[in-house]
């Protein structure tokens, strides 16, 4: 009896309703709200780590900005989810204007100001400063630069007139006089000559106001036809140094082991100048050939800015032998930044700069052999073909031998190597152009419509018309400036 009565109890307990405990319930509740927090940042962390970091995730602004599948950069700073680290430091990145420009006599560089008689320079200091912001810290999701930026224009009162352009781009404007009065040079040949010289006679001498820019621990000066393709966080890591910072230490000594030196030569400990040569303008076994005066990285510094100008002054440049006789001269702009830079990092302070290797910074497209007898430029029996390179290896270029893309250019009379090359430097300055303009849709509130330009869109993206200056459709006509 007594086990059929608990077997019925068991029985009639199994058929009650079953009540939750209220710390039962609050301990279930707890947890799945711990799950769909964790599940979130699982999404999330995903996310950031994802192959294609494009803005492209953003499926809005993707939208906005009628982007491709996988977009190049456009409109970085709306991903706002990344967060990046502080800068190790902030650079600045210099610019000169000389001249306006004139409509007449616009290949006179001397009458004109140079390379700035070019009535076009706004479009490369628009896509010049863009491209320095996408290898920035402010473009960190892509970037991984640890670097900032800041932009400068050295501006010659010659040109004040037309220099707003680049107050409304973005540049701090100064100003600047020629660092001293040809009048005040000693010796005649030089006083005469400087002033028809070069590209831009006595005003390139703007360029040494590089060296007062002190507020910055390292100054990057560029003409206006250049783009920066990739972060240079190997040369300023290098340039700076540890400090005496357990952190900055290794840091340093990786990026150290990053630096292509031209010919393979060693670094030294206190790095105060990067450079290129220019090895198109000697003849091959120059002893002494210029820098390539549209790249230079220096450390600012009172000193040496003063130390130029001194030089100058003194005006010992000897036709034929160049600075004080030791043999800088010879070629183009020898008596300007060319000369004198190769004069004052080789000849007075030797072993404080670095001759980068020119076919991954400021890379230009020349060939490394003369055509006529097929001698290596730079002198040796070897040399190393540029125009091989991968366009992904390559820092920085300068468009001098590939034309300025504002040209949309056709490259006639170059060799086929040659060609190729420069349409890989054209097609990269029109991304980056394309980029530009859809970061200015977003910022207008517009839809971005690639133009429909029918000269080599495979090139050019629909901004060239035809071949030819008056092909190319310019910032100013492009852009809602309401």
């Amino acid at each position: 009896e007594a086990s059929k009565f608990n077997a019925t109890m068991a029985q009639m307990r199994s058929q009650r309703p079953r009540r939750w405990r209220s710390s039962t319930l609050q301990c279930l509740l707890l947890t799945s709200v711990l799950f769909i927090v964790m599940l979130w940042l699982t999404l999330a962390l995903i996310g950031l780590d994802a192959a294609d970091p494009s803005p492209a995730v953003v499926p809005a602004v993707a939208k906005a900005v009628n982007a491709p599948k996988k977009t190049e950069g456009a409109a970085a700073s709306t991903a706002a989810h990344y967060i990046p680290p502080s800068p190790r430091a902030t650079i600045a990145y210099a610019v000169s204007l000389t001249s306006c420009g004139t409509g007449t006599n616009r290949h006179d560089n001397i009458k004109n100001g140079g390379h700035s008689s070019d009535p076009s320079f706004h479009e490369g200091a628009a896509v010049l400063k863009h491209s320095i912001h996408l290898s920035s810290i402010r473009n960190y999701h892509q970037s991984k630069s640890l670097f900032d930026y800041e932009m400068i224009a050295f501006v010659h009162p010659n040109a004040k007139s037309c220099s707003a352009v680049f107050s409304d781009l973005g540049y701090t404007v100064q100003i600047r006089e020629t660092p001293f009065r040809v009048e005040d040079i000693k010796k005649t040949f030089l006083r005469e000559h400087i002033v028809k010289s070069g590209c831009c006679g006595e005003k390139e001498y703007l360029k040494l106001y590089a060296y007062t820019l002190s507020d910055y621990p390292i100054v990057v000066h560029l003409d206006l036809d250049s783009l920066v393709l990739r972060p240079m966080d190997e040369l300023f890591h290098s340039m700076l140094g540890d400090n005496g910072d357990k952190n900055a230490k290794d840091q340093t000594k990786d990026a150290r082991t990053k630096v292509p030196v031209m010919h393979d030569g060693e670094l030294p400990e206190t790095i105060d100048a990067y450079f290129t040569r220019d090895y198109n303008m000697v003849q091959p076994g120059h002893k002494h050939p210029g820098v390539q005066g549209g790249f230079i990285i220096i450390k600012p510094s009172m000193d040496a800015f003063t130390e130029y100008v001194e030089i100058v002054k003194e005006g010992r440049f000897f036709q034929g032998s160049g600075w004080e006789g030791k043999g800088y001269g010879g070629y183009f702009g020898a008596q300007q930044i060319q000369g004198i830079c190769s004069f004052y990092y080789d000849y007075r302070h030797p072993g404080t700069a670095v001759e980068l290797n020119k076919c991954f910074y400021n890379a230009m497209a020349d060939s490394p052999r003369q055509e006529k007898n097929g001698k290596c430029r730079d002198g040796r029996e070897e040399c190393q073909d540029c125009r091989v390179v991968p366009i992904e290896s390559i820092k920085s270029v300068h468009f001098t031998l590939c034309a300025k893309p504002w040209k949309c250019p056709s490259w006639g009379g170059l060799s086929a190597q040659t060609k190729s090359i420069c349409a890989e430097f054209h097609k990269e300055w029109f991304r980056i152009r394309e980029d530009l303009d859809k970061t200015k849709a977003l910022e207008f509130g517009d839809e971005f419509k690639r133009p429909e330009g029918i000269h080599r869109p495979d090139v050019y993206r629909g901004y060239c018309k035809s071949n030819g200056e008056r092909g190319y459709i310019p910032t100013t006509q492009f852009w809602n400036t309401k």
